[in-house]
């Protein structure tokens, strides 16, 4: 007789079983037919396993779990939580191109519980959503958890993932914090090749602290594509107190593509989105009117690079952002700045330097701001007649020089300054962009 390994053994986690109780009373492997002995590694590590073909294959839950709508995941987890154990879902790898390797459906939301000191892990999957309307995958409010997940497929119009924390949890406070989740890809219902049949819809990653705050995380997309918003951070229309926020987060995105916005940092309200660290690269291959990155937010550093977009897309500062810095390997297609308070800044690696277009000299007493986004060195050309200049930084500090210029000089103007000159005559100057 033939009996199967259940997946709940060492065929999953064999080699974490063998590191964790090295050559003792457990063995690698184990006789034919001694379920027991491959079973109690999984267990000595509090593992519950969610196989492809479970229960029925010897994995706790699976596509067969009675009633299931998320083929055994959602009762994974809900008894995860109940009975204080991890989760590990099994994966395999396709067996040709677009073949499909392991693939778990779900015909409703799967929806991720408050978790503390919790664990998800697995190999590669695909999770496949079959709805049309709604998330695909919403996570609550988890603390010091770590999470991965394999590709997952949405044809909704919602978000792909959503980390909405909401319940409060063991501490009584709705928060994530302090937790890592891993994606393998985020898979929107738009277009996959760069042929243009579907537009880019749904959102592929969706941090939402429209009820509570997500601080202090890092968090890996390695693909997100074809979603009308790639990366989307908000606080919501109505953001709260300090009690709600998207803050001091570590996000990489290595691929985001074939998207009209691949990120979003922020709402109109510019509150609540700050001081988290963005790193991405960017490619819309071809999707009309394609946004690479959109900032609402402030104080947030990004390292970024970019190939197609519209025309003065790659970047675009809306009208709240404000003192964001942002690294740029490559901007092919250019910046817009909408930005209120002009302060933000872009460091490219090779700097526009006299190719930042010079403004017109300004009229005598009539300030011109430095509204691009890099450090301007203003240079004289002629001195023209002026008898008093001011400096105003992006603060509203103001200095007042009485006297002229001098051909050669140079006033460093840094994202926001304006100055203004008095004059009989008009100078001749010069602006050359800096890092």
């Amino acid at each position: 007789m033939t009996i199967r390994r259940p997946w709940g053994c060492l065929n999953v986690l064999g080699v974490a079983a063998w590191t964790l109780f090295g050559s003792g009373a457990i063995a690698p492997s184990a006789p034919p037919g001694d379920r027991g002995a491959i079973e109690r590694p999984c267990r000595a590590m509090n593992y519950i396993v969610v196989s492809p073909d479970g229960p029925r294959d010897g994995g706790d839950f699976g596509p067969h779990t009675p009633g299931t709508k998320t083929s055994g995941i959602q009762e994974a987890l809900n008894f995860a939580k109940a009975h204080r154990k991890d989760v590990y879902i099994a994966g395999g790898a396709m067996p040709k191109a677009f073949g499909n390797g392991v693939v778990y459906h779900l015909s409703e939301t799967l929806r991720v519980p408050w978790f503390q000191d919790f664990r998800l892990d697995g190999g590669e999957y695909v999770l496949n959503a079959t709805f049309t309307s709604g998330d695909v995958v919403v996570i609550d409010s988890q603390m010091n958890c770590r999470m991965k997940f394999g590709l997952i497929v949405s044809p909704s119009d919602g978000a792909v993932v959503r980390l909405k924390p909401q319940t409060k949890g063991p501490d009584n406070v709705a928060v994530i914090v302090a937790s890592t989740f891993e994606f393998n890809a985020l898979v929107g219902a738009g277009s996959v090749f760069p042929d243009g049949r579907k537009a880019p819809k749904g959102i592929g990653l969706f941090l939402d602290a429209s009820e509570a705050a997500i601080v202090n995380n890092t968090i890996h997309a390695t693909e997100i594509i074809a979603c009308e918003r790639g990366l989307l951070l908000s606080c919501g229309p109505n953001p709260g107190p300090r009690r709600t926020g998207i803050i001091d987060n570590r996000i990489e995105v290595p691929f985001a593509h074939l998207c009209a916005t691949h990120l979003q940092i922020g709402d109109e309200s510019g509150a609540g989105v700050f001081r988290n660290t963005i790193r991405a690269n960017i490619n819309s291959e071809g999707v009309p009117g394609s946004a690479g990155v959109r900032i609402f937010g402030r104080n947030n550093l990004f390292t970024l690079g970019f190939a197609q977009t519209a025309p003065q897309m790659n970047i675009v500062f809306e009208r709240p952002a404000r003192d964001n810095l942002i690294t740029v390997l490559e901007m092919p297609n250019g910046f817009t700045n909408r930005a209120e308070h002009p302060t933000n800044r872009i460091q490219p690696l090779s700097p526009a330097g006299l190719n930042a277009p010079t403004p017109e000299f300004p009229s005598s007493g009539v300030r011109v701001m430095n509204r691009y986004p890099y450090t301007i060195q203003a240079m004289f050309v002629s001195p023209g007649r002026v008898t008093r200049w001011m400096l105003t930084e992006a603060d509203g500090t103001t200095h007042t020089f009485v006297g002229g210029v001098s051909v050669g000089q140079s006033i460093t103007l840094e994202p926001g300054d304006a100055v203004a000159f008095v004059y009989e005559q008009p100078p001749v100057w010069r602006w050359r962009a800096l890092r």
